[in-house]
């Protein structure tokens, strides 16, 4: 069996494992890394190979713009500075910490190699706590600080990856030029991702073709990255900011339905991306742990990868509960964000891409691939544990901000209601339907800014849910007797489709 085959029936069987995951209530990333790791521990399955160059370009920028396009620009500008401390000054933290760490630690590792560790494992992966978070329902602050710190500190990370190897490979550093490259590399790539997205908006505009306006949103990131990583700047800002500019002028550049197939797709394909790459990592460890012990003393480098991998925790911790920093509101939050630094496929594939010259390039990789494992496996799996002791799980409420606007917007369809009936050309039934359902928007959001919170929209919420249950089963009336008419033969499987789709989409919207 090829590799390709293998992967396409591992991800198969892991698509059967993510649902079981749910019922464990497991972050679904740790879950795919336990199965890849045991798959890639069976005798005679095929050896899976992750070159580092796929990880960059196949799998990171549609990624990085997926979370680029879910992000508000206007948030992240809010907290910029937790953001800037967490993506940016902790990073380098990291980077320093682990590089003074292992140089002592491990013998013979020269200070551009241990810097190379350093930028290897800074990098945080947010998926396994995001999975989790949205499980939960946490703060809404704590999930944008550790997916905006997840967008940002990949740059950082990779540039002073690319700082750090070039000085071990040359032997020589500079401390000038690596701040020069640094700052050049971030305001590069941020402006290649701002002409990307401006162009892309353009180009959106002027298509009316759903396929082909779908298509231009994934290739355009890709352009961005590739473009600046041909110029040598940070792909992963350009990708990022793409997103960012497409996510906040969607409404300009898709239509309605474009933008509900689109956000289908882009659901599917991330989901599809991580699920295969925590697959892959999952694959990497056998082997990688095998080469560890073909190189002698296993047993102490098993002993400083824990060290160090307890370092990395430590340093977060450290960092996050800093003065001033504003990395969360209370020891809770704060807590439950230094928990949430977990290392993925980024320091993986960085870490596979230090070539065999750099002295110390094995243990370099065994270290990567216990940080990851002891950050992912061992924080992924009791972070629930601990958001449940630090109270930060429960219901989703509505913010006043969201309720606010909830308002304004039902209070400008019943404006127009009024406006449509001075007018005439509108049925009395029809007035009255669209009313109710405005009116009852009004009075939950009016039942929130009243004071009474959550509990004094609990009757609006519960007739709302009697409602949907209502609907969603007079629905399902309608999808049978049109599945009738078509087996039937009185009925055109086409037009079978059109109708099926606008009851699908109504349900959608009630659920």
């Amino acid at each position: 069996m090829g590799d390709l085959e293998f992967l396409f029936l591992l991800l198969l069987g892991a698509a059967a494992l993510v649902r079981g995951a749910a019922w464990l209530h497991v972050p679904y990333p740790i879950a795919l890394v336990l199965v890849g790791l045991a798959a890639g521990a069976v005798p005679g399955l095929p050896e899976v190979r992750v070159d580092p160059d796929v990880v960059f370009l196949v799998f990171l920028p549609p990624l990085l713009a997926s979370a680029g396009f879910y992000s508000s620009p206007r948030e992240l500008r809010a907290e910029l500075r937790p953001l800037a401390f967490l993506a940016v000054g902790l990073v380098l933290a990291t980077m320093g910490g682990v590089a003074v760490a292992a140089h002592a630690l491990i013998d013979g590792l020269s200070w551009p190699a241990a810097f190379v560790l350093g930028a290897v494992v800074a990098p945080t992966d947010p998926v396994a706590a995001t999975a989790t978070f949205s499980r939960m329902h946490v703060p809404e602050r704590v999930g944008l600080l550790v997916e905006g710190e997840a967008m940002v500190n990949d740059a950082t990370a990779l540039v002073a990856f690319r700082v750090a190897l070039g000085a071990a490979i040359a032997g020589s550093f500079s401390v000038v030029h690596a701040g020069v490259d640094f700052v050049v590399s971030a305001v590069a790539g941020i402006a290649i991702g701002l002409a990307a997205g401006w162009i892309e908006i353009h180009v959106l505009r002027k298509l009316d073709d759903r396929p082909l306006s779908i298509l231009m949103s994934l290739l355009f990131p890709y352009a961005a990255y590739v473009i600046a990583e041909e110029l040598h700047v940070s792909g992963v800002l350009a990708a990022v900011v793409c997103g960012l500019y497409l996510g906040w002028f969607a409404h300009q550049a898709f239509s309605a339905d474009t933008r509900l197939s689109a956000s289908s797709f882009w659901e599917v394909l991330v989901f599809g991306l991580n699920a295969l790459l925590f697959l892959l990592l999952g694959l990497q460890f056998p082997a990688i742990v095998d080469d560890a012990r073909a190189g002698g003393s296993f047993g102490t480098l098993l002993l400083t990868a824990l060290a160090l991998a307890a370092v990395v925790v430590l340093i977060r911790l450290a960092g996050v509960f800093l003065p001033l920093t504003r990395t969360g509101d209370g020891w809770r939050e704060r807590l439950a964000i230094a928990w949430s630094g977990m290392r993925g496929a980024i320091s993986l594939a960085a870490a596979l891409s230090v070539p065999a010259t750099v002295a110390g390039q094995p243990d370099i990789l065994f270290v990567t691939v216990v940080v990851i494992a002891v950050t992912l496996v061992g924080q992924g799996l009791t972070l629930p544990a601990l958001l449940r002791f630090l109270r930060l799980q429960g219901e989703r409420p509505w913010t006043p901000d969201e309720a606010i606007a909830r308002l304004e917007t039902a209070q400008s369809a019943l404006d127009r209601l009024d406006e449509l009936e001075d007018e005439g050309g509108v049925s009395d039934e029809q007035l009255r339907r669209m009313r109710e359902l405005y009116r009852a928007r009004f009075r939950a959001c009016q039942a929130v800014l009243g004071g009474g919170g959550q509990d004094g929209a609990g009757d609006v919420r519960e007739s709302r849910r009697r409602y949907s249950d209502l609907r969603r089963e007079l629905i399902g009336v309608e999808r049978n007797v049109l599945l009738g008419l078509r087996n039937e033969g009185r009925l055109r499987p086409d037009v079978q489709r059109l109708i099926q789709r606008d009851l699908d989409l109504e349900e959608a919207r009630l659920t």
